[in-house]
């Protein structure tokens, strides 16, 4: 009775804390609305998921055993600089793009990178620390606790704060893709770019600040 009362707590409280953990929009979730706007719900939420399964692929490598390799500081700045140069690509390559919509909306570039925005948003999440940082830091705080009260409730926790965090992007790409229906085209094409710029600066400033790690730590 007290395990099953503790797996209903896990739930109850693992659903809301997901949830408000993945509220903040990270690179990830800028990409994710970027693309629900230019492109639609489904291309936008597909990046949400890719983002969920790196989150989902970290709980399973901390869970292994392997947090001292990847909390490796010279490792955790090379991964900074890392996430950081693919942000400043998509970023770069967006901005271009936007300036010439009207010519690449029957190119080829344009229709393969459409075709991976699982693998955007699974790359852009795992590679940025701040992922890895955060879960370090649930692992240790929110997460070890319900270790000690049986398996049953600390995967039931767990699974939860995915729930909760897979909940939030639904919400976060529906309103996304409800929000541009009210917006002209033209607001439409600066959103768009405002989003863009975002994350080439969030990408460069990554890059700066994983080489000043990296070298730290050398």
């Amino acid at each position: 009775m007290v395990q099953f009362l503790n797996i209903l707590k896990a739930i109850a409280l693992g659903i809301p804390i997901g949830f408000v953990m993945a509220i903040p929009l990270g690179p990830a979730g800028i990409e994710a609305v970027k693309r629900t706007i230019s492109k639609g719900f489904k291309e936008g939420y597909t990046v949400s998921i890719g983002t969920v399964t790196a989150n989902v692929v970290y709980i399973f490598l901390i869970n292994c055993g392997l947090v001292k390799l990847l909390s490796n500081n010279k490792l955790d700045g090379f991964f900074w600089i890392i996430c950081g140069n693919i942000l400043v690509i998509i970023g770069y390559k967006s901005v271009k793009n936007i300036s010439n919509e009207e010519k690449i909306k029957s190119n080829k570039m344009q229709r393969l990178s459409s075709s991976m925005p699982f693998t955007a948003g699974f790359i852009i999440t795992f590679t940025n620390p701040m992922t890895l940082s955060l879960w370090l830091f649930l692992s240790g705080t929110v997460i070890h606790p319900w270790y000690y009260l049986g398996l049953g409730p600390y995967y039931t926790f767990i699974i939860s704060l995915i729930i909760g965090f897979i909940l939030w992007v639904t919400l976060l790409n529906y309103l996304a893709s409800k929000g541009i229906k009210m917006l002209n085209p033209s607001n439409s094409m600066k959103t768009q770019f405002l989003l863009m710029i975002s994350i080439l600066i969030i990408g460069i400033v990554f890059v700066m600040y994983g080489i000043i790690k990296f070298f730290k730590f050398s």
